[in-house]
């Protein structure tokens, strides 16, 4: 007879003797063989397995293996509990083996469901053409659509498994379908046109737009609406519906260069007749070089754009890093032209058809109290500019960092709170371009 000592008790090896073991420690060994099979799994099978992932450079395996890893081994616990129960129980686990089949089938759909959910979402991100200007992301509702094709189908197996009838169930909610559909047939046109949206994707969370005059940062792309914050810090909320049929104009998807937030800034500058072009256009030039928020490549622009009725119109052309930088871009460099255009001698005249009437002349204790005040002045916008310009530039920083971090293998769950933090300091960013 087989059998070995361990810690004083001898345990039998030969199948009769196990046989022939009292109830109760055929329940020890049945603890004991689960709990192997669970060991053997978690430990062998996927340890191995998370080792292999591991040296990937991918991270959806990772992610993978995280989630599919505590069904596996669900499966295997359940497995080997209706084997110890066919050995120690044959008609319990006969009547229950539809139940067992039941519960396999749900764990298979759920680690089904997970694996569609990382993978899919993987896959769409890799088959975008990584040379063009394209909208970062996954499609969020097709990967909705697809675990809920897998848990339908999973419902009827596991129906079909425990002789359930569905057809009285599918007949009414078929009625109450058409029913609930026409009630609710606007709301149904915004999770359709939502769909059509996120195939689309024409913008995505943290762009700047323009739809229907309404300028704004999206904030939010749910089911039936999008959510824009103006930068007057309104939150207008536009109906699917309406933005599939409207024009929108995308401040951060159209830059060429790879540089999809990259935007071209116009001003246009009217001058006297009698003034030299050449001298005009290398003051623009020069201004707009010496400016913050002008990227140096491409150089900065000047064209002789109209010969107007009692001026000569000037366009600049300067490139800046994205729509953020827009109004304060502006205000900078009209506020830099209007200096050196005076310090040029270079005229921008009024309208020849308007007579102005002969100013009273300042007496020089007001033109005193005048200068006082217009250099106070001066003074307080330097500082309010200084410290809103300190506040750009760590908020850029902090993006930045965040952006090279999410250039790493990080964890899905990382990587999303990261991802909804740059999205938030994108949205500060904006708050901060105002006039």
């Amino acid at each position: 007879m087989g059998e070995t000592v361990i810690a004083g008790v001898t345990i039998p090896l030969a199948w009769s003797d196990i046989e022939a073991l009292e109830m109760h420690w055929k329940y020890v060994l049945a603890v004991f063989f689960v709990a192997f099979v669970g060991l053997i799994t978690n430990k062998v099978i996927l340890g191995v397995s998370r080792k292999i992932v591991g040296q990937s450079e991918a991270e959806w395996d990772d992610d993978l293996i995280d989630v599919v890893g505590t069904r596996i081994l669900l499966t295997a616990l359940v497995s080997a509990v209706q084997l110890v129960l066919s050995w120690l129980h044959p008609d319990v686990a006969r009547e229950s083996i539809v139940y067992i089949n039941a519960v396999m089938i749900l764990l298979a759909a759920s680690a089904l469901s997970a694996t569609v959910k990382i993978v899919l979402r993987s896959v769409l991100e890799a088959i975008q053409n990584r040379k063009t200007v394209v909208v970062e992301g996954s499609n969020p509702l097709i990967i909705f659509l697809v675990r809920a094709m897998v848990w339908v189908a999973a419902i009827f197996l596991i129906a079909d498994e425990l002789n359930l009838d569905l057809s009285g169930i599918l007949a009414s909610l078929a009625v109450f379908s058409i029913i609930l559909g026409l009630a609710v047939q606007h709301t149904l046109g915004n999770i359709m046109n939502s769909f059509m949206l996120s195939l689309d994707r024409p913008f995505d969370t943290g762009d700047r737009i323009l739809v229907d005059d309404v300028e704004g940062t999206v904030v939010s792309m749910g089911m039936l609406s999008t959510k824009l914050l103006t930068l007057e810090e309104e939150l207008v909320i536009i109906p699917n519906n309406s933005l599939v049929n409207s024009t929108i104009r995308n401040f951060s998807r159209g830059g060429g260069d790879n540089t999809p937030k990259r935007i071209v800034l116009t001003l246009d500058i009217g001058v006297d007749y009698d003034e030299d072009s050449s001298h005009v256009k290398h003051t623009l030039i020069r201004v707009a070089e010496d400016c913050d928020h002008v990227l140096p490549e491409p150089a900065p622009m000047v064209q002789l754009v109209n010969l107007g009725e009692f001026s000569k119109d000037y366009r600049l052309f300067v490139w800046l890093a994205s729509a953020a930088d827009r109004r304060v871009a502006r205000d900078q460099l009209l506020s830099e032209i209007d200096v050196e255009f005076k310090a040029e001698s270079i005229i921008i005249p009024y309208p020849v058809s308007v007579e102005l009437e002969s100013k009273e002349a300042i007496s020089s204790d007001a033109m005193k109290r005048k200068q006082a005040k217009q250099h106070a002045a001066k003074a307080k916008m330097n500082l309010i500019d200084r410290r809103l310009d300190r506040q750009r530039r760590a908020i850029r920083e902090e993006i930045l960092t965040l952006e090279e971090r999410l250039e790493e293998r990080i964890p899905s769950k990382e990587r999303k709170t990261l991802t909804e933090e740059v999205e938030r300091l994108e949205v500060m960013l904006s708050s901060l371009d105002m006039d």
